[in-house]
């Protein structure tokens, strides 16, 4: 009988020692819901109503809590993915558009008598078929796109030349800038064509604001105060001329704030010919409140927001030459010589080259072969500048007129439109939707969440520790 009583107040031990934590977490929720700010809750939790009030009340928080769960999803998922909106404005008689800039490229930009010297120094070989082997590869190797990969190919065999930096090949036998400009105000007079680095190898941009951060010798020299040029609609003309180049040049046009790079249209200028080439624009500015947004959610990209520490700057050509970069390395572990290589990764040599000659289409498009886009994650820029070609001539002469080659680009026609990114829907919008979402299923405010979190962290503690049964 001793055993069996025994056994009994153990029992009846151990069901207290489970029952108590229930009960005194009973208590404290029935403690909760008699104080709180939110609504119905407090119906659930008072003594004196039958079990089918209690399970109404309870069905209505639930109901409300979702409800409010929902909506308040939603207005986060709008202030994630489309706080902004496009407007048109037109007050174009105030506007003032940047001048937009020039890029020309040498179609030959080998000085042969550089050439000659490299070829002594590196092969100790002046003439013959040997040569000629040399000057060859070295025309073809300075010359060298995406678009010519496969040219590489036979020099990638020859132990001789695997080693060849390119990249200095390049600067050692590059032929001297030679140029004359004009533009259409004299406050200007002082912009010159600056090297740069492009898919096209080294080339020289007018008036381009980011140009100091592609320099070929990969060190960066900012402008100070530097004011780029711009035109009203008040300019008659706006217009900027390069004259006495040296050799056959293919030129760019784009904004000032861009790169050209392999897919862009270009202007072909050959012996005793000016081309005369004028634009129209579309221009697209934002917002000061857009720079409070990420860029996944305004879908744009500032230019001080770049992607790449080998590109310090942003721009949507920038990216896709990062894009390209990153597939150069993922297929064959080096990274093209005409590309800055500020984190010191693998350089190609020719055998590199040659390695990505059968990937030349896809790193052109890129696209696969099946047609897909490859995902560069590349937004619009925030600020942008869209020209298009209004107007194309040439002309050409002969002797007696002087040998010259000379290109010319302008605006002659202003937009009176033009777009701007807005915010429509900023963070305090969302705070106001969330907060009126709340007040409306549960008649709460700030301070009811305050309240709960109070309630369930610091009070719970001191409950826990210090209450009595």
């Amino acid at each position: 009988m001793q055993t069996i009583q025994r056994k009994r107040i153990n029992n009846n031990s151990n069901e207290k020692k489970l029952w108590n934590p229930l009960k005194k977490s009973l208590l404290y929720l029935k403690e909760f819901s008699e104080i709180t700010s939110l609504h119905g809750i407090r119906h659930i939790g008072l003594s004196n109503r039958h079990v089918l009030e209690v399970a109404l009340w309870l069905l209505c928080v639930i109901m409300s809590v979702y409800g409010s769960i929902a909506l308040m999803i939603n207005s986060y998922e709008r202030y994630n993915t489309n706080p902004t909106v496009i407007t048109v404005e037109k007050n174009y008689r105030y506007w003032y558009i940047q001048f937009p800039s020039a890029t020309f490229c040498y179609a030959d930009p080998i000085n042969k008598d550089l050439a000659k010297e490299y070829i002594k120094e590196k092969w100790n070989v002046s003439s013959g078929e040997e040569f000629d082997y040399y000057m060859k590869f070295i025309t073809e190797a300075v010359n060298v796109t995406y678009e010519s990969l496969n040219l590489m190919i036979p020099y990638s065999k020859n132990p001789k030349l695997n080693k060849i930096n390119l990249k200095e090949l390049s600067d050692r036998v590059h032929v001297e800038l030679r140029f004359k400009s004009s533009i259409f105000n004299t406050e200007y007079q002082n912009i010159s064509f600056e090297p740069v680095l492009t898919e096209m190898g080294t080339c020289y941009t007018f008036s381009g604001t980011i140009t100091e951060y592609f320099r070929p010798n990969g060190k960066i020299q900012i402008k100070r105060n530097y004011s780029p040029p711009s035109c009203n609609f008040f300019n008659s003309l706006c217009y900027a001329r390069a004259e006495s180049l040296s050799r056959i040049v293919a030129y760019y046009v784009h904004y000032a704030r861009e790169l050209p790079n392999i897919v862009d249209k270009y202007f072909l200028v050959v012996d005793n010919m000016e081309r005369d080439t004028t634009f129209t624009f579309w221009e697209m500015t934002s917002a000061q409140e857009l720079r409070k947004l990420s860029p996944v959610q305004r879908q744009c990209r500032y230019m001080d927001e770049p992607m790449d520490r080998s590109f310090p700057v942003y721009s949507y050509n920038i990216c896709r030459m990062i894009c390209r970069r990153n597939l150069a390395i993922k297929y064959c572990g080096c990274t093209p010589h005409f590309y800055l290589n500020r984190d010191n990764s693998k350089i190609c040599d020719l055998e590199g080259l040659a390695c990505l000659s059968p990937y030349n289409e896809t790193l052109i498009t890129l696209q696969n072969t099946d047609g897909s886009q490859i995902w560069c994650n590349c937004l619009m820029p925030c600020e942008d500048s869209k020209l298009f070609l209004d107007r194309d001539s040439k002309r050409t002469w002969s002797y007696p007129v002087p040998y010259d080659i000379r290109f010319r680009w302008a605006i002659d026609k202003y937009s009176k439109t033009r777009l701007r990114r807005d915010v429509i829907y900023s963070f305090e919008d969302l705070l106001v939707s969330l907060g009126g979402t709340a007040s409306f299923f549960l008649g709460c405010s700030v301070l009811s969440f305050v309240e709960i979190a109070y309630f369930f962290t610091i009070r719970l503690f001191w409950y826990v520790r210090y209450k009595t049964d």
